[in-house]
């Protein structure tokens, strides 16, 4: 799953979001495979204002849609963090090794101040 195509599109009335318009094709934690269904909607990389620059909301579109999809369904914080080690993985293949660990510690403290956290 190295290539990675995303298909998606805005939202009317919602700026910040994208909405899958074909499925996307996850590893799920057991090792198999899931498909994101078409219509999920995703807003990017939440991230503070100071660090737009670094990590532009839609920079990683692919790495941002799965990292929401998977913490909107994670149901313990060992799914959240997996969730977490997947995005920096996800983020490491489009971007510089920086990028990807400053990402990582985006969420992981996203996670302990229980954004996202849906368990």
């Amino acid at each position: 799953m190295d290539d990675v195509v995303i298909y998606m599109r805005s939202v009317p009335g919602k700026p910040l979001h994208r909405a899958l318009t074909k499925p996307l094709q996850i590893v799920t934690m057991d090792g198999g495979f899931d498909e994101i269904p078409v219509g999920f909607e995703w807003d990017g990389s939440s991230v503070p204002w100071l660090f737009n620059g670094l990590f532009p909301r839609h920079r990683h579109p692919v790495a941002s849609c799965k990292h929401d999809w998977r913490c909107i369904n994670s149901k313990s914080p060992a799914e959240r963090k997996w969730a977490d080690e997947q995005f920096e993985i996800d983020v490491g293949t489009t971007s510089w090794w920086i990028t990807k660990k400053i990402g990582y510690y985006g969420v992981r403290i996203g996670a302990y101040l229980g954004i996202g956290c849906h368990y």
